[in-house]
């Protein structure tokens, strides 16, 4: 009897990991090339009705290639474990590219022209994606035509990514992304969208009632007259300060004798004062142990009005109040509708407020002005198609739970099976 060993050509079918990796890399190069020559120059990306087309084009073209064209080589390697494997394979590729190269504008010629700081808008990571989702697509439609209960996980699990991934990518052109600038006591019905540079005139009208800011407590530092840099005690550089509290620094004890979080200087010393631009300052009592010198005075740090005011120890040392880190901003506005219908709601960081499909954050406001600031930048964002995303994302998780279940269920029936 002889032994007859199968040899497999290049091309010959079925096509298995290597023709599927040259067919991958192929539409690598010709997305490049694309990109070279006729790069996609788009601030906004395919937007509706066009996205809608394309996603029905593409459920059509895998329908037509599944019931007609199947038996067709090609249509049968998109429809292949190798196929899906070797298009992951290069779709991470693409996303670590991403991952490494910021996705801004640069300088640098080379990165731009072959459009690698725009990975997501790339004709190769496209191209890519495309056939990715028809060989999803295929691989679905096959299952559910021949449906069988001991499928619903894996239906579940590629539907879902199938209508997750079209609907992110497809849909990324719809969402809108603007800022809108608001001062206290005018209300603003006109925001700024960054990718376009134009203003865009909303359907309703914010209006800020009052803009807070809060603030923690300054810290004191101990800095070099010579240098201005901060001195590191085993560590630790900067101290809260606390009416009352006391610290203790190489040879000095320092005893913080007085706190005031709005004040003015008023003659030699320091007074509560609640106008704008009033800053915190502190009183100090510092006493040098080896010396039992002691040296009281002021420091303050100072605002956009007032300069600061650090206190001289010795000719080497200073002490300095660091200006307050902010806790916490919010906006405290209405949203006015053209109904006349207005809602009162507040809008903090991490604290976004859903109005009509927009999500509202708080984004920034005047730094300069600090907590005195009466102006306030809130970010509005919109994604139709965000619900679609999660929905596939839900049809994943339940086909995960489905799996785990179903798995759990067939190694309690056959716990004690014997072969």
């Amino acid at each position: 009897m002889s032994n007859h060993k199968f040899q497999h050509n290049l091309w010959d079918f079925p096509w298995g990991y290597v023709e599927s990796f040259l067919i991958y890399s192929g539409l690598l190069i010709t997305g490049f090339m694309m990109e070279i020559f006729f790069p996609l120059k788009t601030n906004t990306g395919i937007i509706f009705p066009y996205n809608l087309f394309i996603l029905a084009g593409l459920f059509l073209l895998i329908i037509i290639l599944q019931l007609f064209l199947k038996k067709q080589a090609f249509v049968k390697w998109l429809g292949s474990v190798h196929a899906a494997i070797i298009s992951i394979v290069f779709i991470t590729f693409m996303v670590m590219i991403m991952g490494i190269i910021p996705q801004i504008k640069t300088d640098s010629e080379f990165i731009q022209l072959l459009g690698l700081n725009s990975i997501t808008s790339h004709w190769a990571f496209l191209l890519i994606l495309f056939v990715f989702l028809i060989s999803l697509g295929l691989i679905t439609f096959k299952r559910i035509l021949n449906f069988k209960l001991n499928n619903i996980a894996f239906i579940l699990n590629h539907l879902g990514l199938f209508i997750a991934l079209s609907a992110g990518i497809l849909g990324a052109g719809d969402t809108q992304r603007l800022n809108i600038e608001l001062e206290e006591g005018n209300p603003n019905w006109k925001a700024y969208n960054n990718k376009t540079k134009e203003y865009v005139e909303l359907d309703f009208a914010i209006y800020l009632k009052d803009f807070i800011v809060e603030e923690f407590h300054p810290k004191l530092a101990f800095v070099e007259n010579s240098t201005g840099k901060i001195i590191h005690n085993d560590g630790k550089n900067l101290y809260l300060i606390n009416q009352d509290e006391h610290y203790i620094f190489n040879e000095f004890e320092i005893d913080i004798t007085k706190y005031l979080a709005s004040s003015g200087r008023i003659g030699d010393a320091y007074h509560f004062v609640n106008d704008i631009g009033a800053p915190p300052a502190a009183q100090l009592s510092i006493k040098n142990v080896k010396s039992s010198k002691t040296i009281n005075g002021w420091i303050s740090s100072g605002s956009f009005l007032y300069q600061y005011e650090a206190l001289k120890i010795d000719e080497n040392l200073s002490v300095v109040m660091t200006i307050p880190e902010v806790k916490k901003f919010t906006s405290e506005v209405s949203i006015l509708q053209k109904n006349g219908e207005r809602i009162e709601t507040t809008i903090e960081v991490n604290k976004p407020f859903d109005f009509d499909g927009w999500k509202i954050y708080q984004l920034s406001y005047n730094e300069k002005m600090g907590k005195w600031s009466n102006t306030s930048v809130l970010e509005l964002v919109k994604d139709p198609w965000l619900p679609y995303v999660y929905f596939g994302i839900f049809m994943m998780i339940a086909g995960a739970i489905n799996m785990f279940w179903v798995g759990n269920k067939f190694k309690k029936e056959n716990k004690y099976d014997v072969d």
